[in-house]
């Protein structure tokens, strides 16, 4: 693919990212894209890291995202390893020494070459954009992993783009729902907004219930959860 072809690719999916609401529609719009730029992927797979361990985000086929699987539960595989090597590529999967465990079921799914390159967020490692292939010796030319390498960079800045942005709605989304949960109970009791926060925080402590969580029942039942649990006993 011309430099030129590989420009218009990354302004389309910029484009397309930019239009997504949410991370799992832009994640899939990352990895289906991939073909546009390499024709050689038979298959994508998107994997982060997090807390609990590594998750696949987005794969373009159940062949990718079981190849990821494989390796989170092994423990060795190339979206594991490329976080410290920025990419990393394999011509012949069956002979890799590199993770002994992990080729044999990679080669039963029908794998046979990879390249999987880092996906950062702020030069903080971020995950892996795995591309695998049913024929061997794929993704040789260094071009093509130059045109991956920058394409995970836009990855990158696309997904950490699009978290803050649902980090955002989230953030205001709470805010109206406690917002109206105090109308309720300032309503009720006849408190002001500081003490019906107050109320709302007391009772999120004593249920052990997060804050958005206890406001969203308020405005969903109209009324106190204590109430309830009196009406409850009175029973």
């Amino acid at each position: 693919m011309s430099s030129h072809d590989s420009l218009a690719v990354f302004a389309a999916l910029s484009a397309q990212l930019q239009r997504q609401p949410d991370e799992t529609l832009a994640t899939r719009s990352i990895v289906t894209r991939v073909h546009d730029l390499v024709p050689e992927a038979d298959w994508v797979s998107l994997t982060v890291r997090t807390s609990r361990g590594h998750r696949t985000l987005a794969s373009s086929d159940p062949v990718a995202e079981e190849a990821d699987a494989l390796q989170h539960v092994l423990g060795e595989g190339p979206c594991l390893s490329v976080a410290d090597a920025g990419w990393l590529r394999s011509g012949d999967i069956r002979a890799d020494s590199r993770w002994p465990v992990w080729r044999g079921p990679a080669d039963e799914l029908g794998l046979r070459s990879l390249l999987a390159v880092a996906v950062a967020e702020n030069d903080e490692p971020l995950g892996a954009l795995t591309l695998y292939s049913g024929t061997s010796g794929g993704f040789a030319e260094r071009d093509v992993v130059d045109v991956v390498v920058a394409y995970a960079v836009l990855a990158g800045a696309a997904l950490s783009s699009v978290r803050r942005a649902s980090t955002l709605q989230a953030a205001v989304s709470s805010r109206h729902v406690i917002g109206m949960a105090q109308g309720i109970a300032m309503e009720r009791y006849g408190i002001d907004r500081h003490q019906s926060f107050e109320l709302l925080r007391r009772l999120s402590s004593t249920t052990n219930v997060k804050l958005r969580d206890v406001a969203a029942e308020i405005v969903e039942t109209r009324s106190i959860p204590h109430e309830r649990s009196g009406q409850d006993s009175d029973d």
